[in-house]
């Protein structure tokens, strides 16, 4: 008798939470929905967020607010989401380096990107493209790893920052090539494209979204894309993989979270209307004339996939001695 009750008790239990996340799922959304970004107004980001976030709030019938919280890494957006309630109103719009690099690049970091956050879906990536000056004497990417060879003082290659995703695919090209090369961090993109175009730096990894412009505007020479395809916006310049350099391939990712806890069918109409957003013609038309690419997922996949690339630059960033105090 006593085992039963207590089944029964068990059972009653499961019953109330699966009740309250179904109650929770059928008044979502309560309020206005607020995207917490941790880069700042008027980026490419930012315009990706203020498109899903139009076309969100027309399916969900409450409005959907970006709110720019840059700065720390991360850090700063991260705690604003944490410190709200776990119902699906406020969602983490970050990227690579928030989800999968920062918490080993930053010698103290506030939030655990797997344990405080509850993946929703990726949204959008582009891939980089390793970039030279259009004046410059290398034309092709043996050229490129010749000269890294044979030069005394080796070359040089920019990156948005230290710890990067240009400077870690810069050490991931290094190891690959055996070239003598030499990292330069700038303050982001723009400082660090300006210095590649004036022949004051060899070259750079960047993404398709803040380099195509300058490639078709003859400022940059585009030698391969690290990506395991071509990219659509660049179809013409071959991948690493095509010109022997295998294993080098990364792109810039997006993707939203919302804080752990979160009822399941909360994360799952959040993923609904997302995923339509990503798969509207207009949006998709709109982001890769920008250089992005859609890539919605389940929460499942998004979060599998966060899992593989914690893995992968992890050991990167631990063997470049990177670190950010």
């Amino acid at each position: 008798m006593h085992r039963r009750t207590l089944l029964l008790q068990s059972a009653l239990g499961l019953g109330g939470l699966t009740i309250g996340g179904l109650s929770a799922a059928q008044t979502f959304p309560s309020k206005p929905i607020t995207l917490v970004l941790p880069f700042s107004a008027g980026g490419i980001s930012d315009v990706m967020a203020r498109a899903l976030g139009q076309h969100m709030a027309h399916q969900l019938g409450k409005p959907v607010i970006v709110d720019n919280k840059p700065g720390a890494g991360g850090q700063i957006a991260a705690s604003a989401v944490l410190q709200q309630v776990a119902d699906g109103h406020t969602v983490y719009v970050a990227g690579t380096a928030m989800f999968a690099i920062n918490q080993t690049l930053f010698r103290k970091f506030a939030y655990d990107p797997v344990k405080d956050f509850e993946p929703v879906t990726s949204l959008v990536t582009s891939p980089l493209v390793l970039v030279v000056a259009a004046d410059s004497p290398v034309r092709t990417l043996n050229e490129l790893m010749a000269l890294s060879r044979s030069s005394k003082q080796g070359l040089t290659f920019a990156s948005q920052g230290l710890g990067s995703i240009g400077h870690l695919l810069g050490e991931l090209f290094r190891s690959k090539t055996g070239g003598s090369m030499s990292h330069v961090a700038y303050k982001g993109s723009v400082p660090a494209l300006q210095d590649v175009i004036s022949n004051r730096v060899d070259f750079m990894f960047d993404p398709t979204s803040s380099t195509e412009a300058l490639i078709r505007g003859k400022k940059l020479r585009a030698l391969a894309i690290a990506s395991t395809r071509r990219s659509p916006q660049l179809p013409d310049v071959p991948t690493l993989a095509e010109l022997g350099v295998s294993g080098v391939d990364a792109g810039v990712w997006f993707g939203a979270a919302v804080r752990s806890g979160t009822p399941a069918p909360v994360v799952q109409a959040l993923n609904r209307a997302l995923v339509a957003a990503l798969q509207d013609p207009g949006i998709q038309k709109r982001f890769e004339s920008q250089g992005m690419q859609a890539c919605p997922q389940a929460p499942e996949q998004f979060r599998q996939f966060i899992h593989s690339e914690i893995a992968r630059w992890t050991p990167l960033i631990q063997s470049s001695g990177a670190g950010v105090d």
